[in-house]
């Protein structure tokens, strides 16, 4: 069931009770943590916070962690599963669901209280309740007669559950042939926060995280992207005439124009541009002449190579003020999309500004960190978004950022240069080999990172797939035009596709799009999913 009042249905429950807290492994979920976690400082919520990475972990963490506990809230995580139905918990343990994963699962929405949804994204097209649900357990035990009126009852009652179970079938069939994701959680709890008087500059932040993840990601279109960090917008503005008007000189979340570039305030303005989601598979570096491109787009810029090749914060102070107007006028003619937007930055005191962006990069990095244990980097994570900034957590995923946008870089390259990049029918693929940027890549984050690139907008559906371990791979599918239309038809195909193919799929992960499965099994798999879209 949907609340109807956040505050009240969802946060005044909690009060004065002890939480078990399941979050996600992803940016949005980190944020939203890290916003919740402030408000259960503020009122002395006690919580339990357990991440987790699928739905066995899941189900695992709330065995584990469920004793004495009568309130789980779940961030983006269990909304697209049947809940009662795998955690099989007590009748008084209430869940809380904050899910930004659609569609939400249609018992989850029909429950009758257990699992408490926290809020309704405006694209979900809900069946309704009659239209899914029936009993026909009276008319199964009627007693028809031997009369012909009563077999002619009969069976215009087996007519009449055909019918509707055939309506149900299409139904069920429009609602979850597409994944998809809803508004980001962090943006929904920033709207509780303002309603339960604790809005901060900390909460902004993260919210501001989360929304620029949504848009780096593609993980909604342009257009929702806007309208999900539309009360953000005015949040962020008040609290800025607030410090202006109190001449506040703490850390404070702005909305101003900046370069669309990863870390580029960290890094060089060549290795920057070289590494940007939005430049880099448009200036074609994987070709020969890919090198020329990118140093006459710095010749075009007035940006001498010398300069672009050493530390930004060390570059001339007229050439880093002229940034923005230098890729404004330089990228059209190279026909480029124009690196420049309005964004969120985190202006702090003494020190250098921090874009929304380049946290965003972070974040991923430490979740799939190469060497760290994914617990440790959850909680790096979740250090990395504090307003001071630049603490021992944020320069380890700076460096890992780096290190895997180099790895996606040079796997994206080799893959295209080599025509390695594969067609099959009715998608493209590319399979990523041992070693190399395999160890980089071998989340979905970061591998979703490489897919886009690879797809570069294209109007055909790509998968892309890397190893593991030795004999595992996780394979993910990206739609076609996903700038423009992020909605996801291979969650629905890859599990018919492994009941054809008969491979031994994992759909453990909350994201339908994302599956693992054994290496010796993949081409069989494949195989399967091109018959099926063909």
């Amino acid at each position: 069931m949907f609340i109807e009042d956040i505050r009240n249905d969802f946060y005044n429950v909690l009060l004065g009770n002890r939480v078990l807290l399941l979050v996600h492994y992803d940016v949005d979920a980190i944020c939203a943590c890290k916003i919740l976690q402030g408000l259960f400082k503020c009122d002395n919520i006690s919580y339990t916070l357990v991440p987790v990475g699928g739905i066995s972990e899941l189900k695992t963490a709330y065995e584990e962690n469920n004793e004495e506990i009568k309130y789980v809230v779940l961030i983006n995580c269990g909304g697209t599963i049947d809940l009662v139905d795998i955690l099989q918990p007590d009748e008084e343990v209430v869940f809380f669901v904050l899910d930004s994963h659609k569609p939400t699962d249609i018992c989850n929405v029909y429950s009758d209280g257990q699992v408490r949804l926290v809020y309704k994204d405006d694209e979900e097209n809900i069946p309704n309740f009659d239209d899914i649900f029936r009993d026909d357990d009276d008319d199964e035990n009627e007693e028809s007669g031997s009369s012909r009126e009563g077999l002619e009852a009969l069976v215009e009652r087996r007519r009449a559950r055909k019918e509707w179970e055939e309506r149900r079938h299409t139904l069920m069939f429009n609602y979850t042939q597409f994944s998809y994701y809803g508004k980001p959680s962090a943006c929904v709890l920033i709207e509780l926060s303002s309603l339960a008087s604790r809005l901060s500059q900390a909460a902004l932040w993260a919210a501001a995280v989360a929304a620029e993840a949504h848009a780096a990601l593609y993980a909604r279109s342009p257009a929702r992207c806007l309208l999900d960090a539309e009360a953000l917008h005015r949040y962020v503005a008040a609290a800025r005439r607030h410090d202006d008007s109190t001449a506040n000189r703490t850390a404070c979340v702005v909305m101003e124009k900046d370069a669309w570039l990863p870390l580029y305030r960290e890094w060089t303005l060549e290795a920057a541009l070289s590494h940007a989601a939005m430049l880099a598979p448009k200036l074609k570096l994987y070709a020969r002449s890919g090198s020329s491109r990118l140093r006459q787009l710095l010749a075009d810029m007035g940006f001498p190579l010398q300069q672009a090749r050493q530390a930004y914060r060390s570059m001339d102070v007229e050439l880093r003020r002229s940034l923005l107007t230098a890729l404004e006028t330089a990228a059209p003619k190279h026909k480029l999309p124009v690196p420049t937007k309005a964004t969120f930055i985190l202006q702090r005191p003494l020190m250098a500004p921090l874009a929304a962006l380049d946290a965003v990069y972070v974040i991923m990095a430490l979740i799939e960190h190469e060497t760290l244990p994914k617990a440790e980097g959850f909680q790096l994570a979740l250090s990395a978004l504090e307003l001071s900034g630049e603490n021992e957590a944020w320069r380890k995923g700076s460096v890992a950022a780096r290190r895997s946008l180099q790895a996606v870089a040079s796997l994206v390259h080799s893959t295209l240069s080599a025509k390695k990049l594969l067609l099959a029918g009715p998608f493209s693929y590319f399979i990523v080999p041992e070693g190399g940027a395999a160890g980089a890549v071998r989340g979905p984050l970061w591998l979703g990172e490489a897919a886009r690139w690879a797809a570069g907008g294209a109007a055909r559906p790509l998968l892309a797939s890397a190893p593991t371990d030795q004999h595992t791979c996780i394979l993910l599918g990206l739609p076609p035009r996903f700038e423009q239309e992020p909605r996801n038809l291979f969650g629905a195909a890859f599990e018919q596709a492994a009941t054809k193919s008969g491979a031994t799929v994992s759909l453990d992960s909350v994201d339908t799009s994302v599956i693992t499965l054994p290496t010796s099994q993949r081409a069989q798999f494949l195989d399967a999913l091109t018959a099926l879209l063909a």
